[in-house]
């Protein structure tokens, strides 16, 4: 059987997902109307169970209505920052340093950018980041 593939990591809808908490949020509360009017005529031990319906459902209903579905997806793999170098010198063949052998960083994790030292060639005040070698 074929695995099914998320093109992308995007949650629910968000219009679905506020009907369906509007849904649970209308029903919770109409359960509580129906607790509060039953009050009125039952009795015995059944009045304790329509006071706590009466008082725990509109606590219950505000946690439902409030909880907004993430959809549980989890995030793509991002793959590893590409580096670009200076091809490697033929076998007896010596070369100057220059320019070319920076290190040119194409793509850098916003994470990995805030948590260089000051002066790695990750932050901007480095000397790679700036052009200089």
């Amino acid at each position: 059987m074929a695995e099914n593939y998320s093109v992308t990591s995007a949650g629910v809808n968000p219009a679905e997902d506020r009907a369906h908490r509007m849904r649970m949020y209308f029903i919770a509360m109409s359960l509580r109307v129906v607790c509060v009017l039953s009050l009125i005529w039952v009795r015995g031990w059944w009045v304790l169970l329509a006071a706590a319906g009466a008082v725990i459902l509109p606590w219950f209903a505000v946690l439902v209505g409030n909880a907004v579905a993430h959809g549980g997806e989890r995030a793509p793999e991002a793959p590893e920052p590409q580096a670009i170098t200076a091809p490697e010198p033929a076998a007896g063949e010596e070369r100057a340093p220059s320019a070319a052998d920076a290190l040119i960083v194409v793509d850098v994790d916003p994470e990995r950018r805030r948590g260089a030292a000051p002066g790695s060639p990750a932050e901007p005040g480095g000397d790679v980041a700036e052009g200089r070698a």
